[in-house]
C-alpha cells in the first residue's frame, strides 16, 4: 500500500486515542538521504534534518543505521534523539547507552579483520569500513571489470573465519556486511528501545535495505507500521512503501504541517 501523510495522521490519531505513543525509527542511508557513490559523501539535507527536529518536538525520534555511532550522530546532528549504530548493536539516547554484550566481545576479532581486508581489497579500489562491532566493503566504485575478482577475494578472506562461526555475513545494496554471529539487529534495537524507554510506544519505522526487514517484521509483529523506501519491484515485508527519499521528505513535511 502506498504511504502517505493522510495515512499516517489517520494511524497516528488511531494511537494515540488509544493512549499509545507513537515513535518514528529511520534507516539512515537510502532512507533518509539518497546512496551516495561512496559512504564519506553523504550529506543529509537541511530540510530532513529540521523534519527529524520538528518531529522530535512531539514523538520519540531514533536514527538507526549501520554506520558506527560517532559518525551517524555528526551525520544527522540532531539533538534528544535515539541513535543506533551497526545495525542495532549500539544505542545512545534519552539517558539510555546500550551496546549488546556478544558484539562487544567479538570487536577485537572484528577490528583484525577490517585491516586486513582492507590491505588485500585495495588494489579492487573497495571502501572497507571498520566501524568496531562491524565491517562493510562497499563496492558501488568499484570498476565493473574488477568485481568479479574482488568478490572472489572477498569469500576467499570468509570462507575460514565462516566456517569457524566467527562471523556472520549478509549483502545489502552494493555493499558486504561482517558481524559477529550474534542474533541481534535493527528490529531487536527497535523493541529494547521501546521496552526500556518509551512507555506505551508503537513504532513506525522507515527503511529501503535488506537489513531494515528484521526492522520491518518486528515492527509490524507489535502492531507497528512499516515503510519501505523505494521503486517497486523488491520483495519486503514492510506494510506500506513510498518510492524514494525525496517523497519520504515530502510526505512528512505534508504530516508535520497538517498535525497543527
Amino acid at each position: 500500500m502506498k504511504f502517505s501523510a493522510e495515512l499516517l495522521l489517520r494511524r497516528v490519531a488511531q494511537l494515540e486515542s488509544m493512549g499509545k505513543l507513537p515513535s518514528f525509527f529511520f534507516d539512515f542511508d537510502g532512507t533518509l538521504t539518497n546512496i551516495a557513490r561512496a559512504p564519506e559523501d553523504v550529506k543529509l539535507k537541511k530540510v530532513v534534518r529540521s523534519i527529524l527536529e520538528e518531529l522530535a518536538e512531539r514523538f520519540a525520534v531514533g536514527v538507526i543505521s549501520g554506520r558506527k555511532m560517532n559518525q551517524l550522530k555528526r551525520l544527522v546532528g540532531v539533538k534528544d534523539i535515539f541513535y543506533s549504530g551497526n545495525h542495532g548493536v549500539e544505542i545512545e539516547g534519552a539517558n539510555f547507552k546500550f551496546v549488546e554484550p556478544r558484539s562487544a566481545r567479538s570487536s577485537t576479532y572484528i577490528t583484525s579483520l577490517a585491516k586486513d581486508m582492507e590491505r588485500k581489497l585495495h588494489r579492487f579500489g573497495a571502501h572497507v569500513n571498520s566501524k568496531n562491532y562491524s565491517l562493510s566493503v562497499h563496492y558501488r566504485i568499484v570498476d565493473p571489470r574488477m568485481l568479479k575478482g574482488l568478490m572472489s577475494e572477498v569469500e576467499r578472506i570468509l570462507k575460514a573465519p565462516l566456517r569457524q562461526g566467527r562471523i556472520d555475513v549478509f549483502h545489502g545494496k552494493k555493499v558486504v556486511e561482517i558481524k559477529a554471529p550474534v542474533d541481534w539487529d535493527k528490529g531487536k534495537a527497535i523493541q529494547l528501545i521501546i521496552e526500556k524507554k518509551i512507555k506505551n510506544g508503537v513504532p513506525v519505522f522507515f527503511g529501503d535495505d535488506t537489513t531494515d526487514e528484521y526492522g520491518f517484521k518486528k515492527v509490524n509483529s507489535i502492531g507497528g507500521m512499516s515503510v519501505f523506501v523505494g521503486k517497486k519491484g523488491r520483495q519486503t515485508a514492510a506494510k506500506y512503501r513510498v518510492s524514494s527519499p525525496a517523497d519520504l521528505t515530502g510526505e512528512l513535511a505534508k504530516f508535520l504541517f497538517d498535525l497543527e
